[in-house]
């Protein structure tokens, strides 16, 4: 385990995204459209440019993912873990944007009509969101 006292609830976060980001990397790699980001990603570029950028994301979770995980069980003095737990909480902040105010459905654009539908989306990218910074630091 860290050395640093972490609760029930912050070791649950970290189990939840680490399988979350490992599980949403394989599936882009896996050639769909795996996570929001990935959708976002979508969004924003077409064809060879946004398979790329989504490899190299897919990759990134992966490897955020399995540092999650190790991180669980050893004590980790390395910067990198927190600068891919960074790149990816970037990557959400966009996503989040790009879905759930700019995108097809989104608060500004042809809003669906489903108030609690769209609600629900946009709480569970901020419950997401939030548990990137709880595990973050």
């Amino acid at each position: 385990m860290e050395k640093q006292n972490r609760t029930i609830g912050t070791i649950i976060l970290q189990i939840a995204l680490a399988l979350l980001f490992i599980v949403s990397g394989i599936w882009i790699l896996q050639g769909s459209r795996g996570d929001e980001i990935a959708k976002a990603i979508y969004s924003i570029f077409d064809g060879d440019i946004a398979k790329v950028i989504c490899i190299i994301f897919g990759v990134i979770e992966i490897v955020a993912g399995v540092f999650l995980v190790i991180r669980l069980f050893v004590f980790l003095n390395t910067g990198l873990d927190t600068v891919l737990m960074i790149i990816i909480m970037i990557c959400w902040i966009v996503a989040i944007v790009m879905i759930d105010f700019i995108g097809k459905n989104g608060l500004f654009n042809s809003f669906d009509k489903d108030f609690l539908a769209y609600l629900s989306r946009l709480a569970s990218h901020l419950l997401v969101l939030g548990a990137i910074v709880k595990v973050k630091n």
